[in-house]
């Protein structure tokens, strides 16, 4: 037994010298110094002006078959870091203007399909945005558009498509984006059902109170545009998501609405 313990006691010893001759060794320390983190950033110009990115449009003095032209804003990320590009159309501000007699017997008139309100004019604003259509419908696409124009997504029952135009050729009267430098949209969005609120929601321009539309990621110093273009139709029709009804013109007399677009460039996410 005394064997043994002595035994360990040396084992003990002999580790302890093995142990204590690891702790001599060579070593160097560097030290990195100066160290800068620097945070990227976002900023967005419409038209070279900085914040607020929100632009204002009044459309008022219209008559059946006239239309807005083209609104262009140029848009450009002067930032250092890629952002998700969008666009939000504001709350649709239908203004009366005042009634006249025709108008008045015209807002009277009966209008109730598929869920919609009972007579055709709203009981307290006006009309106007409910039947400005921001778009065409596909088989409208002007002739020589169509060997460009490549529809990507269409609904009938809520009257709207988007396609991608390949060369700038003009559709006849759409929203949506495209080159700085181009005329009309390359990326269209485009709205031809027009009328009052049914089963399938507002239509016209009025379908588009508080919606956003994404392009999509902006690098860099990339610049793209936005159009808005808008029409009233000669003959006023309104669709109740299955078919045209015809309606008396007057109702959109005096009539005028104003909106608010505001356009967001936000991080990119993993």
């Amino acid at each position: 037994m005394k064997k043994i313990i002595f035994s360990l006691g040396i084992i003990g010893i002999v580790s302890a010298i093995v142990i204590g001759g690891t702790i001599a060794y060579f070593s160097d320390t560097e030290t990195s110094s100066g160290n800068t983190f620097i945070t990227g950033t976002l900023d967005l110009k419409v038209d070279d002006n900085d914040d607020p990115n929100v632009v204002h449009v009044t459309l008022s003095n219209m008559k059946p078959g006239d239309d807005s032209g083209y609104y262009k804003w140029v848009l450009k990320n002067v930032g250092s870091l890629p952002g998700i590009l969008s666009v939000t159309f504001g709350t649709m501000n239908d203004q009366e203007n005042g009634i006249n007699t025709p108008e008045s017997i015209a807002e009277a008139e009966p209008y109730g399909k598929l869920g919609a309100r009972p007579t055709l004019g709203h009981p307290t604003n006006g009309e106007l945005s409910e039947f400005i259509k921001p778009g065409i419908h596909p088989d409208d696409i002007w002739e020589e558009a169509k060997p460009y124009t490549t529809i990507i997504e269409r609904n009938d029952e809520e009257g709207w498509f988007i396609a991608q135009v390949s060369k700038e050729v003009n559709t006849g009267g759409s929203c949506g984006w495209g080159p700085k430098n181009w005329s009309v949209p390359s990326i269209v969005i485009s709205q031809w059902a027009v009328g009052p609120k049914t089963n399938y929601g507002y239509f016209g321009l009025k379908s588009w109170e508080n919606k956003t539309f994404t392009y999509g990621t902006l690098a860099p110093g990339a610049e793209i545009a936005f159009f808005f273009k808008a029409k009233l139709e000669s003959n006023l029709q309104a669709w109740d998501g299955t078919k045209w009804w015809d309606i008396n013109d007057n109702v959109i007399q005096s009539d005028s609405v104003q909106f608010d677009l505001t356009f967001r460039l936000e991080q990119v996410t993993p």
